[in-house]
């Protein structure tokens, strides 16, 4: 007898849990965007993101005009930026900037749009498009939002990233005149301190643009630069070795003038 209800009861089990799963089922289908968002929302801040996404998809695709699609929207977004997949939560941040532009959720997009970009940005070595992205859309969020608390985060981003640019082209303007092509090691120099001027590597450059023109005896530009630089940078560190640059080319220009050359 007990060997006979066992069997029976493993035959119906199966039948009671499908008709129990698609009973669940027909519920979570019958929620509203509101009670869907909430359950979405628990699994985000319980740092379930991938189950997180499948609610917040539901509810941009089933209920795209409710009142929490904007909420959807972002922490979608939120929920690609937590798990490091930086260039599915741009998409997703653009999709709400777009979609939603009167969003309370728009300002906090577009900081975390180029935290998404930053976040890209590779070595100095490397190609540099999304060092360009995140400087744009960082740029981006202080015009539209100028008193956001994440301003001098965002500034401060910006630096960096302008740095890593200056960087680059301050180590190929070594490079080059390391091998003495001091022609195109200026071009790089003189890159730095019209594209970079707020840059940590201006006073560098302009010490580097100095020595190039020194070597290659163009010596009222270097006195002309240097003259510059002293105006410019009157404190700086590399101040007296580009004074003593300024001091040989004027020597080079008096001796050019005495033997007449």
């Amino acid at each position: 007898m007990l060997k006979s209800s066992k069997f029976i009861l493993f035959l119906i089990l199966p039948a009671i849990l499908f008709v129990w799963g698609c009973s669940s089922s027909k519920e979570v289908a019958n929620l509203s965007a509101e009670d869907r968002f909430e359950i979405g929302k628990e699994k985000f801040d319980k740092k379930k993101y991938l189950d997180a996404v499948e609610d917040f998809k539901y509810i941009l695709i089933q209920y795209p005009g409710s009142a929490v699609a904007d909420d959807a929207q972002f922490y979608l977004a939120e929920s690609y930026y937590n798990k490091g997949e930086y260039l599915l939560a741009a998409s997703e941040y653009e999709n709400l900037i777009r979609g939603y532009p009167s969003s309370e959720y728009v300002p906090m997009s577009r900081y975390k749009l180029g935290l998404c970009y930053y976040n890209l940005s590779p070595k100095s070595q490397l190609d540099q498009t999304y060092t360009y992205k995140a400087i744009d859309a960082l740029q981006g969020f202080i015009e539209y939002h100028p008193t956001s608390a994440f301003v001098q985060d965002a500034e401060q981003k910006i630096h960096d990233l302008i740095n890593k640019l200056a960087k680059r082209d301050y180590e190929t303007a070594v490079f080059y005149m390391r091998r003495e092509f001091y022609r195109a090691a200026t071009i790089y120099f003189d890159a730095i301190i019209e594209r970079y001027p707020d840059s940590d590597y201006l006073e560098k450059a302009y010490a580097g643009k100095i020595e190039c023109l020194l070597k290659r005896g163009n010596y009222n530009e270097v006195i002309r630069v240097v003259e510059e630089f002293e105006r410019k940078f009157p404190s700086s560190e590399l101040l007296e070795k580009v004074k003593r640059m300024k001091d040989e080319a004027k020597s080079r220009v008096q001796t050019e003038l005495r033997t007449g050359r």
